[in-house]
């Protein structure tokens, strides 16, 4: 199955795998501090545990950075 995530393409084995352990296993999740985007449109992190990642997603994670 096809996806893009941070706009690298990716080959996942699985058919619809849930969207938190696919973060987890590239390192991408945190418990707080990022935002996920599916499509062009965020995710609300209430959807992220039964979100199922679908055929050509086009997964963005955005991560919260402290600068001044």
């Amino acid at each position: 199955m096809k996806i893009k995530l941070n706009n690298e393409e990716l080959i996942l084995q699985e058919s619809n795998p849930a969207l938190i352990p696919v973060l987890k296993k590239k390192n991408l999740y945190l418990d707080r501090g990022i935002a996920v985007a599916i499509n062009d449109e965020i995710l609300p992190k209430s959807n992220w545990e039964d979100y199922l990642i679908q055929e050509n997603d086009n997964i963005l994670i955005i991560t919260a950075t402290q600068g001044g």
